[in-house]
């Protein structure tokens, strides 16, 4: 197992370059950071349902070839995301196998203040189903998990600034670390790491106002979400969480290469508070170090429940 948190740490290492692209509007979709505590390993066989609410306020964006003041930017996201989560007692190369199903219901808006151009929609976000979850537990305390989401677009409009969905389709391999140790001196940790490799479909109907005219090619990008956690009690685990987010290949618009560079990190706190069968967690992450991407703070609240 140490063999296997190494290749880990490898792996993020060699995906880190220095430039990257940025994509269209500066988002993905997936929402970084929504995972946390006990992100690298599956649960145990059973049915789980999992609701997510996302306050996201960008009152700023860094970069994109625009200078600091060139215009006023604000924007928000309110989500309310519903993930459902099945792990069967089937066996597949050792490894428990399951996949989920992912809904969010999306209000997203913009408001540039001098041009001045605003737009507020609400509607259903980029809808993710994994047939292929694979989990592997060694020794109760490491953890690995395979998946292969698959993004769908939902709510779209080519005039729409704030879309709730991207226009494409995205392919994303997920790579999943945990280590949780039962016994000894460092008994009640928890290191979770879920590693993603985001790989987009070309936009045939590209958001007009952004100058294209044919299509848009988001670049791919690598990203992780982390956590560091301690029981401090039995049902109650503490620590901090966040994202890193990276793109590996350069955007294209309407044949032409965009060169604009984005990376983006992020940091909080973690509370998870367990009762019977629910799970409640609330996950505040600050932005920072970020080019070329919309910035500011993104407030997680999660509960989770095992039928």
């Amino acid at each position: 197992m140490r063999r296997w948190a190494i290749l880990g740490l490898v792996l993020c290492l060699s995906l880190l370059p220095i430039a990257a692209q940025a994509t269209e509007r500066g988002l993905a979709s997936y929402p970084d950071g929504a995972e946390n505590f006990f992100a690298g390993a599956l649960p145990p066989p059973g049915l789980y349902f999992q609701n997510y609410f996302l306050y996201y306020n960008a009152p700023h964006v860094n970069g994109l070839g625009l200078p600091p003041a060139a215009f006023d930017t604000h924007g928000e996201v309110i989500a309310d995301v519903l993930r459902f989560i099945y792990i069967s007692k089937i066996n597949i190369l050792g490894a428990t196998w399951g996949g989920q199903v992912i809904v969010p219901f999306v209000y997203a808006g913009l408001h540039l203040a001098p041009l001045p151009m605003s737009d507020y929609q609400f509607g259903i976000g980029n809808i993710s189903i994994d047939p292929i979850l694979l989990g592997w537990h060694f020794q109760g305390q490491y953890h690995v998990t395979f998946g292969f989401d698959i993004d769908f677009p939902g709510t779209y409009g080519p005039t729409r600034l704030a879309s709730p969905s991207q226009n494409y389709f995205t392919f994303r391999p997920v790579l999943g670390l945990a280590w949780m140790p039962t016994q000894g001196p460092l008994a009640g940790f928890g290191a979770n790491i879920k590693m993603m490799y985001d790989i987009p479909t070309i936009n045939y109907n590209p958001i007009q106002t952004l100058g294209s005219r044919d299509y848009y090619k988001s670049g791919q990008a690598f990203h992780f979400d982390y956590c560091l956690d301690y029981a401090v009690m039995k049902n109650l685990r503490l620590g901090v969480a966040g994202f890193y987010y990276v793109q590996t290949t350069a955007d294209y618009q309407d044949g032409r290469e965009v060169g604009n560079h984005g990376r983006q990190f992020a940091i909080g706190p973690a509370i998870k508070y367990d009762y019977q069968r629910w799970s409640f967690m609330f996950i505040p992450e600050f932005e920072v170090a970020t080019l070329n991407r919309p910035y500011g703070e993104r407030f997680w609240f999660r509960v989770w429940y095992a039928f």
